[in-house]
């Protein structure tokens, strides 16, 4: 199992890093109307390295923010958020 230290944060990409550009500029595009909501979802993603550790609330408001619907995310993708992440090889 590997454990997350302040060392191995520093070399890993957040979240936010990796979301994939039309995400980040449709968060962008909505902060205005729902500031709350959007500094909410920004910071979740901001502060976590792994998909895993955010909440099914958390992970249902950024994809509200998105073209996508609930219903076309299949199991795999709500695991591990695939289709909103840039993948790294």
């Amino acid at each position: 199992m590997k454990i997350l230290t302040n060392q191995t944060k520093t070399n890993m990409s957040t979240l936010y890093d990796k979301l994939k550009p039309e995400y980040k500029k449709s968060l962008n595009e909505q902060e205005e109307l729902y500031p709350t909501l959007v500094k909410g979802i920004k910071c979740a993603l901001q502060e976590n390295y792994l998909w895993s550790h955010l909440s099914i609330g958390q992970v249902r408001e950024l994809i509200s923010f998105t073209s996508m619907s609930l219903g076309s995310m299949s199991s795999y993708d709500w695991s591990y958020g695939e289709k909103l992440l840039i993948c790294e090889d």
